[in-house]
């Protein structure tokens, strides 16, 4: 046996024998440099995220004065032969996307969003009435065995809402995640991820009266050669502007998110990233 593949092997039953969770170095290998890998078998506490120090914290919800947080990717058909729906809402923008890929913001990250618009609909232009974006800003905060900070993030959810179709209708549009800071220790790999699952868009109002809602889901992994964390957030928000954090692993004895059943299906074991 070669001393690259005696490497990997040693490696492998060092992951197995002392983490109960998944090994990242023995998945993804490419990810890591000799150096990282040699450093975290030397000092495995050094690279093991303690569960108990991860914190998400909302600092502000504000205002914005206009949307250019995001560019919007859409185009304005024509509405005359088009049959709008304005009790069915649907997100014609992003599904899933990537917002952190190893410790950097993704590419083109400011035209990653979703939308609840009324069926029929194919840009934000085509509604009025839009309020003013509404940003909540929030801290990611990690530390290792030894106390010390590896992961400290901030990232910003924003949406515009109040957007109707003549006159009827609380709509969504703009949708989105947005990473303003990364600051991530050697040896260490962060990500993050958005989905909008469709079966979490609704219709909280009424056929005559709609009110769009969607539920967004925070996905982050944390990864070293030799384990890896992760977890997720649900941010609920509604056409009127209404905003809150439905579930959260660092939560206890609050709303629960299995008790709504749109927001049950964002729980289960699949992963994004």
């Amino acid at each position: 046996m070669n001393l690259p593949s005696l490497n990997a092997f040693l490696a492998g039953i060092f992951c197995l024998t002392i983490f109960s969770g998944p090994c990242a170095f023995a998945q993804d290998t490419a990810r890591f440099s000799k150096s990282e890998a040699d450093l975290a078998f030397r000092y495995p506490d050094a690279f093991t995220i303690n569960p108990a120090s991860v914190r998400v914290t909302l600092i502000s919800v504000d205002e914005e004065p206009d949307m250019d947080y995001v560019k919007l990717q859409e185009r304005p058909g024509d509405l005359n032969s088009v049959l709008v729906s304005i009790e069915k809402i649907v997100n014609i923008a992003e599904k899933i996307w990537q917002i952190v890929d190893a410790n950097k913001p993704v590419v083109n990250i400011e035209s990653k969003y979703a939308t609840a618009y009324p069926e029929g609909i194919t840009s934000a232009s085509q509604l009025s009435s839009w309020s003013k974006p509404k940003v909540a800003s929030y801290a990611f905060y990690a530390e290792n065995l030894y106390g010390a900070v590896m992961v400290n993030a901030k990232y910003k959810v924003a949406f515009s809402y109040n957007g109707t179709y003549k006159g009827k209708g609380k709509y969504l549009t703009g949708v989105a995640v947005i990473p303003t800071m990364a600051d991530v220790g050697w040896g260490y790999r962060f990500y993050m991820s958005a989905a909008v699952p469709d079966s979490t868009i609704a219709n909280t109002g009424t056929d005559a009266a709609p009110v769009a809602a969607m539920q967004l889901k925070l996905s982050w992994k944390i990864a070293t050669a030799l384990k890896q964390s992760d977890g997720t957030s649900v941010y609920y928000v509604q056409g009127d502007g209404y905003f809150e954090e439905i579930a959260s692993p660092w939560k206890r004895n609050e709303l629960r998110v299995e008790d709504l059943g749109s927001a049950a299906p964002l729980l289960t074991p699949g992963k994004v990233f």
